[in-house]
């Protein structure tokens, strides 16, 4: 007998390319393929979306005035996205990336930024994660540290499965030679308060005339705030948005990676840019998951940053740590996401 599987979605979040716009993408693909050779039928259904509602508002009332055909398993892989009148005897499963909300802090000079992420943390993740982990068979999360969370929300373990994020072929790729005689320390990312983007700017001022910090993300959440503090800093650049058709070139162009997030629910930059190759160095007393903090520098405080951007600068990267890291962040594949993901499924349905 064929498993009908239904991930459910909306093509304009799909649209967006990273994050989890881009788990739902490659689970899709990966799945599709292995139609092939397993007795499943995959298929997506999608609400449509209404744009002064956003995302997940569009998502629920779309379950309310969308008929879901009948399926064996109907997976929100958004985690937070309410899905309602799903198909009797059908077993649900949700992907749970994180437990804490994206925060804008209270010093932001962007008001309508700071409501939404009240309204947002409310409505879509409080709510939201709340009851899909309620009503589902099992529940997917995307590292060791988000199943402890959600354990300790009360919810039976055996029900909760381990299965993370990859990257995608794109980083497999030879590295592109980038001519740049500067010592270049990239991040990519959000600007939002977790991000942690102060430690950074600490951090450059023990570096000035020493080397460049190209700061590459979409200008919300505290953008403004953290770009006045940085105005006296010469050696600190905001790029702006990372384009994804351009996001191997800009891995490259990095001598190091730097990410001293406060709270991460995985932290994929942290292996896409590990796989090109790069050192990276995370806040010490950050949450970052420890299937993907592994191989990282974890710097305590930004003098520490500082000195072990100078020491790498100094004396390059160890071969021997470098090939490991490469090796071992190489090994997340949306392949290997897809066929535990499966297991899940099959499990949840015997």
């Amino acid at each position: 007998m064929t498993l009908r599987i239904t991930l459910l979605s909306i093509k304009e979040v799909e649209a967006r390319e990273q994050g989890i716009p881009r788990y739902i993408k490659e689970l899709y693909q990966n799945l599709k393929v292995m139609q092939r050779s397993n007795d499943i039928s995959v298929k997506k259904f999608y609400f449509p979306y209404i744009r002064r509602l956003g995302d997940a508002l569009s998502f629920e009332l779309g379950s309310v005035f969308n008929t879901i055909d009948e399926t064996d398993i109907v997976h929100i892989p958004t985690g937070f996205f309410i899905a309602h009148r799903l198909p009797k005897e059908t077993k649900v499963v949700s992907t749970v990336h994180d437990i804490n909300p994206i925060p804008v802090s209270a010093r932001a000079k962007n008001l309508s930024y700071f409501l939404k992420d009240r309204i947002w943390n409310y409505i879509a993740l409080k709510r939201g994660i709340d009851y899909n982990l309620r009503i589902s068979d099992a529940i997917i999360t995307n590292s060791s540290q988000t199943k402890e969370e959600v354990i300790n929300l009360g919810f039976d373990k055996k029900k909760v499965f381990v299965v993370n994020s990859g990257l995608d072929k794109r980083f497999l790729n030879p590295k592109i030679t980038v001519a740049d005689n500067r010592f270049n320390v990239g991040y990519i990312g959000s600007f939002a308060a977790n991000k942690n983007i102060e430690f950074i700017l600490e951090s450059a001022k023990q570096l000035k005339n020493k080397v460049t910090f190209s700061l590459w993300g979409a200008k919300t959440y505290d953008y403004e705030t953290l770009v006045e503090n940085a105005k006296t800093l010469k050696n600190v650049k905001f790029m702006g948005f990372a384009p994804e058709d351009k996001i191997i070139g800009i891995y490259d162009s990095f001598d190091v990676f730097v990410f001293p997030s406060l709270y991460e629910g995985f932290g994929l930059p942290i292996l896409e840019a590990q796989s090109r190759g790069l050192p990276v160095i995370i806040y010490k007393k950050g949450k970052i998951p420890k299937e993907v903090r592994k191989y990282c520098f974890e710097a305590e405080s930004p003098e520490h940053m500082a000195q072990i951007i100078e020491n790498i600068k100094k004396n390059g990267y160890n071969e021997k740590l470098k090939r490991k890291a490469t090796e071992y962040a190489r090994s997340f594949t949306w392949e290997r996401c897809a066929k535990e993901t499966l297991k899940v499924y099959i499990k949840i349905v015997k």
